[in-house]
């Protein structure tokens, strides 16, 4: 609580931040070629997310992500972590993030796609740690390329709406507290909530992760018609009875493998519930990124 001092157990840095969280998590099950869009300051915090960019194999545009201006820090995100149940609270100091401008953002998306032609499409995922006006370019860019457009409502629009966003989302991420953040003011359970966005423009599905519970999809089936079906991580994954250590990054990491196994092919239902598998075996180690699984460490 405010004006509260209280005593803590471990202290550590590592690298993070949703976008590269969801990165690493992709690249690491090595499916497919993975590049992030990004800025960092010209300081340790920056060298070492680029130093952890290389070692996980992830691309960027070395001439343009790290900026000049000294006044400028790389995006912090201290967290603080109940040992007891492994949840977490998060404090976003968006830093370099924020100076991520829209016209960057259609320059290196179109760089990257414009004049290629990918089978199945590529996706472009997009989180909310950006400003708002960067993040709807990307969307908009990558639907004009024909990617696979996934929005991670994370953190929550803070004072704004994604009114604008729904036509360039073919996948809507929420976890349960962004998804009553999104639909404030509506009566009505998580389906319904989830219904509501694809009502609003959302393009193919509302994929709502539960912790614990993997996640609910719901889907456009039709003109006036939607699924919904509930994933969990695969009953084969030998750490499902190991307890949770540590929740960072757990969404991070259903996120960044759910975009690569859309892009080798899978279905909506069976990349979540791979997703979801990724997911559950982060939460069993301590950390985000350092907990992410390679693709030979899966079933």
């Amino acid at each position: 609580q405010m004006g509260e001092t209280v005593m803590g157990t471990k202290f550590q840095t590592s690298c993070g931040g949703k976008g590269a969280n969801q990165a690493v998590a992709a690249a690491k099950l090595d499916m497919a070629p993975v590049s992030m869009i990004c800025r960092v300051g010209d300081d340790q915090f920056g060298q070492a997310l680029l130093s952890n960019f290389r070692e996980a194999h992830v691309q960027y545009d070395e001439s343009s992500t790290v900026l000049a201006d000294k006044d400028i820090s790389t995006g912090v995100a201290p967290i603080v972590v109940d040992t007891s149940s492994g949840d977490n609270m998060i404090i976003v100091i968006p830093g370099a993030n924020h100076a991520l401008t829209p016209t960057d953002a259609r320059e290196s998306i179109s760089s990257l796609l414009q004049g290629k032609y990918f089978s199945p499409p590529p996706a472009v995922v997009v989180q909310l740690e950006i400003k708002p006006e960067t993040a709807l370019e990307a969307l908009k860019t990558g639907k004009e390329m024909g990617a696979t457009t996934i929005l991670n409502t994370a953190p929550a629009p803070d004072g704004w709406t994604l009114d604008d966003f729904y036509p360039f989302i073919d996948i809507l991420i929420p976890n349960e507290t962004e998804l009553a953040s999104i639909c404030s003011g509506m009566d009505g359970d998580e389906e319904a909530m989830a219904r509501s966005l694809l009502a609003k423009g959302v393009g193919t599905a509302v994929v709502v992760t539960l912790g614990s519970r993997g996640a609910m999809i719901v889907a456009k089936s039709g003109s006036d018609s939607t699924t919904v079906t509930l994933v969990d991580a695969p009953s084969e994954l030998p750490c499902r009875k190991d307890p949770v250590v540590d929740t960072i990054g757990a969404g991070d990491a259903f996120c960044g493998a759910l975009a690569t196994y859309l892009s080798s092919g899978l279905d909506l239902v069976e990349a979540s519930r791979m997703a979801c598998g990724v997911a559950s075996m982060t939460v069993r180690k301590q950390g985000a990124q350092t907990s992410y699984p390679t693709a030979s460490e899966l079933p």
